[in-house]
Formats: structure tokens, C-alpha cells, sequence
């Protein structure tokens, strides 16, 4: 999991080949990672903690695959430039099947609370 979060190569600079590579791997581990969640109680707590964190990953890598951009400090090489019609967050989720959208009715709900 470590291979495809933390080194500045994949968790960086980005591209859809690399993006595509790492959900791979962490779909592949997430698949599993069922299999470990046993043991005693401290295995089980560690067990579990380390299928969190996947999730987590797994959830980040799919939303960094899903914006086809570079805004702050998400970088593309592939795609370099900003989309102005990307400007709302990624949300994700979904443990079997990951899911990504855009959030919705960020402005909508600024302009009625203003």
C-alpha cells in the first residue's frame, strides 16, 4: 500500500497511467484484505486499522484518477492545466466498488445561506 501513496513519483506527479496502476494494486489488496480481518483482539484492532487506511487510499487514488486536472496540489503531467468546470471537491466512497462524483449544491448552498 505504502509503494502507492507515499513516494513523491505516485503521490505527486501524476498521470493516468500511474493513477491507473496504483487503483490496480490497492483494488487487488482490498480484495484481500477480508481474509486477514481475524486473530486475537490486538491482531483484529491491527487488522482492522490497516484495512482502514486502504480504504482511505483507495479512495484518494480513485478521486485523484477521476479529476482530469491539475488544481493545487494535485498534479497531472498528462493534464496540466486547470479546469474551470472542476472546481467543486471529489467525493468518494464505497468499500467492494469505489465511487467518485462531484460534490453538489456547494454554490447553490453559499448563495442561499448568504
Amino acid at each position: 500500500m505504502q509503494e502507492h501513496t507515499l513516494p513523491l513519483r505516485r503521490s505527486y506527479r501524476r498521470s493516468a497511467t500511474s493513477l491507473q496502476d496504483s487503483v490496480t494494486a490497492l483494488d487487488e489488496a482490498w480484495s484481500g484484505a477480508a481474509d486477514l480481518l481475524g486473530g486475537t483482539e490486538r491482531e483484529l484492532l491491527q487488522a482492522r486499522s490497516a484495512a482502514a487506511m486502504l480504504a482511505v487510499a483507495r479512495w484518494a487514488t480513485h478521486s485523484a484518477l477521476a479529476r482530469t486536472e491539475t488544481r493545487g496540489m494535485h498534479v497531472r503531467t498528462d493534464l496540466p492545466d486547470a479546469d474551470p468546470a472542476q472546481t467543486r471537491r471529489p467525493l468518494s466512497g464505497g468499500l467492494g466498488e469505489v465511487w467518485v462524483r462531484p460534490e453538489r449544491g456547494t454554490a447553490e448552498a453559499r448563495t442561499v445561506a448568504s
